[in-house]
């Protein structure tokens, strides 16, 4: 009986730590995810919101920068999160949006004043080739 006791005691401390950490982790996961899409939801409204009142105001080079900026950063997520994928894990419409970008900033080339973003943008687009992605 002795020998059982620490081992009964020592298997509750393990349910109960296990217990704690996966309710832990699931309240601030949730609370981030949560957290996360929000802000996420609320820049997306903000980006379109501002390109809309852009257009109605007839502002068309204004808003074309405006979404040329907004690509450039989607670019370089992209780049980031391409770096870490296996080839061959893209879907078919990811290489057919893949080709699309590259054939857009081949025919509307751009430049941002910032020598490292412009490099940053380069790579990824030299990256998805279609050695890479096709």
């Amino acid at each position: 009986m002795k020998n059982i006791r620490p081992l009964l005691l020592l298997l509750i401390a393990l349910l109960a730590g296990w217990a704690i950490g996966l309710y832990s982790t699931q309240h601030f996961y949730d609370k981030w995810i949560r957290r996360y899409q929000t802000h996420s939801a609320l820049d997306g409204v903000n980006d379109r919101l501002t390109a809309l009142t852009a257009l109605r105001a007839g502002d068309t080079n204004g808003t074309a920068e405006l979404l040329e900026s907004q690509l450039d950063g989607q670019v370089m997520a992209l780049g980031a999160m391409l770096q870490t994928m296996p080839d061959g894990q893209l879907q078919p419409r990811d290489l057919r949006l893949l080709a699309q970008l590259r054939d857009y900033r081949a025919a509307h080339p751009r430049k941002t004043g910032e020598p490292e973003i412009d490099q940053i943008i380069a790579n990824v687009l030299s990256s998805t080739n279609s050695q890479n992605h096709p």
